[in-house]
């Protein structure tokens, strides 16, 4: 599993629910449209778990960026419930290839005309080129033997 799969299933709910609106991934241009969603990473890390695997750590932004008035003023009611339905959606986890995500999420402080969601996801993958031997071959059969009294 990889950071951009992780970012288009996080995109591809956004856009489920809010088909109208644009994700902008990674990069969101300087005259981006409005409504719409900016999605970042802001740090990764690769840890040792143990001697076979590898902890991925994964911080996600999700910038959500609300229509503005004739006065350009946002709403902050609408924005406050933009943000409850995508922390909603979000909470639920999500599967990207075979794997079900559970994120944290944290909502941080915002700006007059956007809020700001923290996704930290974590899982564990087989340490890169790790040769773990012959695995241990399955049993042909089994016995198994009652020994004591049965009253």
């Amino acid at each position: 599993m990889t950071k951009t799969e992780i970012l288009d299933a996080i995109n591809l709910l956004l856009v489920s629910k809010w088909p109208d609106r644009t994700v902008y991934v990674d990069v969101c241009p300087v005259d981006f449209n409005r409504p719409s969603f900016w999605l970042t990473v802001e740090k990764y890390d690769l840890t040792d778990g143990n001697r076979f695997l590898i902890r991925h750590d994964l911080q996600i932004r999700l910038t959500l960026y609300d229509e503005l008035d004739e006065h350009y003023d946002a709403s902050w009611y609408r924005l406050s419930q933009e943000t409850d339905a995508v922390t909603e959606l979000l909470i639920r986890g999500w599967m990207v290839g075979r794997r079900h995500l559970k994120p944290l999420l944290k909502v941080l402080p915002r700006d007059p005309d956007r809020a700001y969601v923290q996704i930290n996801l974590s899982w564990m993958d087989n340490r890169p080129g790790l040769d773990t031997g012959a695995s241990t071959p399955a049993a042909d059969a089994y016995s198994v033997t009652v020994r004591g009294d049965i009253n």
